[in-house]
């Protein structure tokens, strides 16, 4: 009887003050656990980072598809005014130095060669053709200027 009571003394002594290796476990669970809650931690962090890049990445192809379609739009437009100036024949042509030249002297602008350089005798006579017919007096032939130009061109 005195080894069974000595047993059960020793069995609940060792039950009731745990086990070396108990603590050892308790401190390895504890860091465990911080371990997993600071890489829950981070994975929120990347999912939240990544809703927002994904929120940011369809605005971008938003604005892309506005964008494209816009410059969709736009390229149509200028086909149906290309097609609309060849229809009525008026599609704008820049004219060539000796057509300048042929037209200032048909306007009596311009006594000297057609030799198709624009040298400072062109200039002039483009300057006071342009003066002449209320223009910019700039010595360059534009789109006004060659509009009013060119009708003398015709007359030659």
């Amino acid at each position: 009887m005195r080894f069974v009571f000595v047993s059960v003394i020793s069995l609940a002594v060792f039950l009731l003050s745990g086990c070396v290796t108990t603590s050892k476990y308790k401190t390895d669970m504890d860091r465990l656990q911080s371990k997993i809650e600071e890489l829950e931690a981070s994975v929120k962090e990347q999912e939240s980072a990544r809703a927002s890049n994904q929120a940011q990445l369809e605005a971008a192809l938003k604005k892309q598809s506005e964008i494209e379609q816009e410059f969709e739009s736009t390229m149509n437009r200028l086909k149906s005014l290309s097609k609309k100036k060849s229809a009525q024949g008026s599609e704008l042509k820049m004219p060539s130095a000796k057509e300048i030249q042929a037209a200032l002297k048909g306007a009596g602008f311009y006594s000297g060669e057609l030799d198709g350089v624009i040298g400072p005798a062109t200039k002039e006579a483009i300057r006071k053709f342009q003066e002449a017919n209320q223009l910019t007096p700039d010595g360059v032939v534009g789109s006004k200027t060659w509009a009013i130009l060119e009708k003398y061109l015709e007359e030659k």
